[in-house]
């Protein structure tokens, strides 16, 4: 089941919608739901957390939270007021909070870490919005599991092994794009 829950999760991220579930990045990419940084090709710790959660209409703060990489999660909490002081000192609480609203590690994001500004790319580091008003998951059969007794090889001959066959029908999409806002670290060449 772990597999299926890996494959899962980078398509409820990233899937293209045909082949796959559509992605919360792939439904709000090219949207008015996606931001630019305060710096072009460049996360700016200390302005751009405000800016996306500026830009989300009201209706939707109260179910809002945080979604990112756990190398932009590190960014933030390396953050400094002019003081010294850090900028959100629960990002590394033991139920992280950034701008009093929760935030949770995302595996599957691209992070900080992954900006390249020598490569044309997107780069959606940072999402926050109401998710479950924005982002709507089916699973139209629920799952099944059936053993493979035997396991052919490349050579379409038997390998001596035997497996498991999982599959299910699972659904997903972007319904209220206007419910969250994705911070797009665009990068050109």
């Amino acid at each position: 089941m772990v597999g299926y829950d890996q494959l899962t999760a980078e398509a409820f991220l990233n899937g293209n919608g045909t082949t796959q579930p559509q992605g919360l990045w792939t439904g709000l990419d090219g949207t008015a739901s996606e931001l630019s940084p305060a710096v072009a090709e460049t996360f700016n710790a200390n302005l751009d957390p405000y800016s996306v959660q500026n830009a989300l209409p009201p209706r939707f703060q109260a179910g809002a939270v945080w979604l990112a990489d756990i190398s932009t999660i590190n960014k933030l909490s390396e953050a400094e007021t002019s003081n010294g002081a850090p900028r959100y000192p629960h990002v590394g609480d033991a139920e992280p909070v950034l701008l009093r609203k929760r935030l949770h590690e995302c595996s599957n994001m691209r992070g900080v870490s992954d900006i390249n500004a020598a490569a044309t790319t997107d780069n959606p580091i940072l999402i926050y919005g109401d998710i479950k008003r924005c982002y709507t998951i089916v699973d139209f059969a629920g799952s099944t599991v059936e053993l493979v007794p035997h396991l052919l090889g490349a050579n379409r001959r038997p390998t001596g092994e035997r497996g498991l066959l999982l599959w299910s029908r699972v659904g997903a999409g972007v319904v209220i794009a206007n419910a969250a806002r994705v911070l797009n670290v665009a990068t050109t060449a």
